[in-house]
């Protein structure tokens, strides 16, 4: 008879094989072919988009986590945990390789390759130290060694191209990063000013000090980040950081904010308050499909001049009708708009701890009219095991969760990752749902409903005044 270990084995077994079996389905109907690894990305291939149905995207996670939990559970402990330790060796090759624009350069030397000594050349980097860089992220399917010292691009690698000639990039390193998707932008903050960071962290858990993050002691500042990043000498950093997070946001569906709160519910001429909102991208999105709302973008001063051009530029309808008004506005300080039929914060939450952020949401809460909606847009993280019964009656509370034996979280890792980044960044993180319900409950708000958008990790946190 099989040993409960071997019968948890055959299961993953089983999941692996259903999910392909659902994704091989999916494909074939669409008369598309499952790309494999050793292509290239292609973001115009129609097979992509098949990944973004519901079952597939599900089957995806599925393959994911039950292959994860196969290889954690039959791979010696002393060597999972080594290998974990020096994980960090993948981030800093990483960063290497596209600083030193290998995707470029194997772009162009196409699917046969190309030697070392000649993707050397160009920056003067050892090529044996090279290789070296190369094959280890080779061994973790991040380029591929097609011969010995001949690498090539596969479908992870060729993700981080930032689609300039390799000549242009070396010509002018300061601008190598403006115009692309972001997503290299992305990959080099978090490799070099978190990865920095994060080893940090048990030093500031040990010898914890007011104010002094792991962001504090990597860069040997007593700045918080943004103020650290203004100054002359970070300019690259900061538009590095920049980019980064606007790839990060781009590579969100435009549709996505429509698959969760009804914003069409609202009044004509209702108030929808965008809190810190940047250029105040996505309350255009919203404007633009129900022009019946008039919009109040709040952020910066710097930040509000960007959404007038931003607006003048994609919506100016909306600014000849005075439907949408622009206040440079510190949401620390009290809140100036008292007729609010939503106050929306998309990607503030997390930048605050359970201290600070309920009192920005007080200064919300203070202003409130009954009917008051508060709509906070985050990423929820998911526990590793069941949900506590103090959000069993919220509706919309559980979101998807993988089916036993995997974790219920599908045992995928980057919204984890992204908690601690934004830690040794702010001082803040994720939230689970009980979390959103305490500070909420702080700040004198209750949560009322939660909506998880469609093809996102996304999820529309609605609360109304307590």
């Amino acid at each position: 008879m099989d040993s409960t270990g071997l019968q948890t084995l055959r299961r993953l077994a089983s999941i692996i094989n259903e999910s392909l079996d659902t994704m091989e389905n999916a494909y074939s109907h669409a008369g598309q072919a499952i790309p494999t690894l050793d292509a290239p990305f292609d973001a115009e291939n129609p097979a992509e988009a098949v990944r973004q149905e519901p079952a597939v995207a599900t089957a995806i996670l599925n393959v994911m986590a039950a292959s994860s939990q196969m290889s954690a559970t039959v791979c010696s402990p002393a060597a999972a945990v080594l290998n974990a330790s020096q994980a960090f060796h993948i981030s800093s090759c990483l960063r290497a390789a596209s600083e030193l624009n290998v995707v470029e350069i194997l772009r162009e030397a196409g699917p046969q390759g190309c030697h070392v000594n000649e993707i050397a050349a160009t920056s003067k980097a050892d090529p044996a130290l090279l290789a070296r860089i190369l094959r280890l992220l080779a061994t973790h399917h991040i380029f591929s060694e097609v011969a010995p010292n001949v690498f090539a691009n596969n479908r992870i690698s060729s993700a981080l191209d930032k689609g300039k000639p390799s000549s242009v990039l070396f010509e002018k390193p300061k601008e190598r990063l403006v115009g692309t998707s972001g997503l290299a932008a992305l990959v080099e903050f978090f490799s070099e000013d978190i990865f920095k960071s994060s080893a940090w962290l048990t030093d500031t858990i040990l010898e914890p000090k007011e104010g002094v993050l792991p962001y504090n002691k990597a860069f040997e500042t007593d700045q918080p980040l943004y103020y650290y990043m203004q100054r002359p000498e970070n300019a690259y950093r900061l538009q590095r950081f920049g980019l980064g997070m606007q790839g990060s946001a781009a590579a969100e569906a435009p549709d996505t904010i429509f698959t969760g709160f009804d914003w069409n519910a609202l009044p004509a001429g209702g108030v929808l308050v965008d809190v810190g909102g940047g250029n105040g991208f996505t309350a255009m999105t919203i404007a633009q499909k129900y022009p019946k709302l008039r919009v109040v973008v709040q952020d910066l001063e710097h930040a509000v001049e960007g959404a007038k051009g931003l607006w003048k530029k994609s919506f100016p309808s909306h600014i000849e009708s005075k439907m949408v008004e622009f206040q440079a506005f510190d949401f620390h300080d009290p809140q100036p708009v008292k007729n609010a039929d939503v106050f929306m914060l998309r990607y503030i939450a997390h930048n605050w701890n359970d201290v600070v952020f309920p009192k920005i949401l007080q200064n919300l809460r203070d202003v409130a009219q009954p009917t008051t909606q508060l709509v906070i847009i985050e990423k929820i993280l998911s526990l590793a095991t069941a949900p506590g019964s103090e959000v069993a009656n919220t509706p919309g509370a559980h979101g998807p969760q993988a089916s036993a034996p995997l974790l219920p979280n599908w045992g995928i890792g980057q919204l984890y990752y992204s908690d601690l980044a934004v830690h040794t960044m702010l001082g803040g993180g994720e939230r689970t749902l009980s979390g959103f319900i305490d500070v909420l409950g702080k700040g004198n708000w209750k949560l009322v409903r939660v909506h998880h958008c469609t093809g996102s990790q996304l999820s529309h946190i609605v609360a109304v005044p307590a």
